[in-house]
């Protein structure tokens, strides 16, 4: 029996890295974490993200890098993966670029920009590469390609851990208020009724909408569930770190505080939110507008 060869398309894909998760950022960016543990993103959908055409070929998207943002092709150069072929879960393939990459590529535009360099036609782009840099100076891109393909409910237990004790405190701490009047009120207007009562019980819609907004959109399951079983007659947040936890849940209740205040009922609130955040198993794909015709 003769040995059968493999057709060179099929070998060149087996000696390629393969992509193990996959899915699309609240950003817009598809996100892809290799199976050697990598994690990056799928490169056509970064050209979209900072307002480029989606169909610039990878050589003409590589010269505008060499020229607008430099650091971002040295950042692919010392990381070894300047535009790496990979081959994608339904078989095809895609150039992918490691995490760190969108944050410089970002940064050279604005810097660019800033320095008078971009032509008229390009000035679109500096509205998309602020919203980049800070929300990824926010979470960082590892946590959000990790969020977005749901690679955060495979990472090694000791990852997990890690974040456990991160966002977890070993005791629970004295009671502080963290939840104060102007939120509760911003939250009853949506329904309608004020918040004046201090003693007064308020409806169980308002810890669900905490709970759906607030902690569900800063804290992974695990480490909502893990404090959920500690709490006995403490609050939730009396078990958060200082330095973690409570920095993460005060910056999202003050987010949501704010669109609660520029809505006109509950179902515009939860509109603006599901655009605003995104929480696990949550399909929502940001695009920024392009520059109108002159």
């Amino acid at each position: 029996m003769t040995d059968r060869k493999m057709p060179p398309a099929q070998a060149e894909n087996k000696s390629r890295p393969r992509v193990a998760y996959f899915g699309a950022s609240k950003l817009g960016m598809e996100c892809a974490v290799l199976d050697d543990g990598r994690s990056g993103y799928i490169q056509r959908s970064l050209q979209t993200a900072v307002g480029m055409n989606r169909k610039l070929p990878v050589r003409a998207f590589e010269d505008f890098c060499a020229k607008f943002a430099p650091k971002a092709l040295e950042f692919l150069e010392k990381s070894g993966s300047r535009f790496e072929e990979v081959v994608m879960p339904h078989g095809g393939s895609a150039v992918w670029v490691e995490a760190g990459f969108l944050t410089k590529l970002a940064g050279g535009i604005i810097d660019s920009a800033l320095r008078g360099r971009l032509k008229a036609n390009q000035k679109h782009m500096i509205a998309p590469c602020q919203a980049l840099i800070e929300a990824l100076g926010e979470v960082g891109e590892v946590a959000l390609i990790h969020e977005a393909t749901g690679y955060q409910y495979h990472r090694a237990p000791d990852a997990l851990q890690d974040l456990f004790s991160k966002l977890i405190r070993e005791t629970a701490a004295d009671w502080e208020r963290r939840f104060h009047p102007e939120y509760y009120s911003a939250l009853c207007k949506l329904w309608g009724f004020k918040y004046g009562n201090k003693h007064r019980a308020l409806p169980p819609v308002i810890g669900k909408v905490t709970m759906d907004w607030v902690y569900g959109v800063v804290f992974p399951p695990e480490i909502i569930a893990e404090v959920k079983s500690r709490a006995k007659s403490e609050k939730l947040h009396q078990w958060l770190t200082e330095e973690g936890g409570l920095k993460l849940l005060e910056k999202q209740r003050d987010a949501v505080m704010m669109i609660a205040r520029s809505s006109v009922d509950y179902k515009d609130f939860e509109a603006r939110c599901s655009v605003a955040f995104y929480r696990p198993g949550q399909q929502v794909l940001m695009n920024f507008p392009q520059a109108e015709a002159a």
